[in-house]
């Protein structure tokens, strides 16, 4: 679980990489995510993954390469779940280190909210997100005691479908849709968490 808080005041605002200035408003994230597993033998288990984002972006105003953009407000939230099969390779004959192998197959849903607000109410555009995801995820499992251990994992291999479909007041609603498949480490989507075994 985490939670993080970005205010950015003062009569000149905040400079970004000296590209984004004058940045005057409000950032907010938060997200939870837990899981469970049951061992149906020594060293193979199946369990359940379930997780929540939100993200709240309130920009009073700011300068992007020379534009003006006041009053914008971002809005994001995303409800994960997944069916996990784990296949566990102990090392050094005893519960201290353990390598895993993981498939997950993963569904998400949720949406994403841009607008102003006008003479008219909030103007802007409303998108719903959505995919669905089948990977294999190694890494690691070290043991703090008996019963606790400290997890780390990423994504090796994946493919899935998204789709997004978007509707606007100011232009005709819109949808794009595309498959996926990634075969490599990736960072962005590293694992970590504290277990506890029963």
């Amino acid at each position: 679980m985490g939670w993080s808080s970005w205010d950015a005041n003062g009569e000149d605002g905040v400079n970004v990489l000296g590209i984004i200035t004058g940045v005057k408003g409000t950032v907010n994230l938060f997200d939870i995510a837990a899981s469970g597993a049951w061992f149906l033998k020594d060293n193979l288990s199946v369990g359940l993954r379930v997780g929540f984002s939100d993200a709240r972006v309130d920009i009073d105003s700011t300068r992007f390469l020379g534009n003006d953009a006041q009053d914008r407000h971002l809005i994001r939230e995303v409800l994960k779940g997944s069916v996990t099969c784990r296949q566990y390779l102990p090392l050094f004959d005893g519960r201290v280190i353990a390598l895993f192998f993981e498939g997950r197959l993963t569904g998400q849903t949720g949406f994403y909210k841009n607008y102003n607000h006008t003479a008219r109410g909030k103007e802007g555009t409303y998108t719903g997100l959505g995919s669905v995801s089948l990977g294999l995820y190694p890494g690691v499992s070290v043991f703090a005691t008996k019963n606790i251990s400290f997890e780390f994992s990423l994504p090796l291999l994946e493919g899935g479908y998204t789709w997004n479909g978007e509707s606007s007041t100011d232009y005709a609603d819109a949808s794009l849709n595309h498959g996926f498949v990634r075969f490599k480490p990736s960072l962005t989507g590293f694992n970590m968490g504290l277990v506890f075994h029963f």
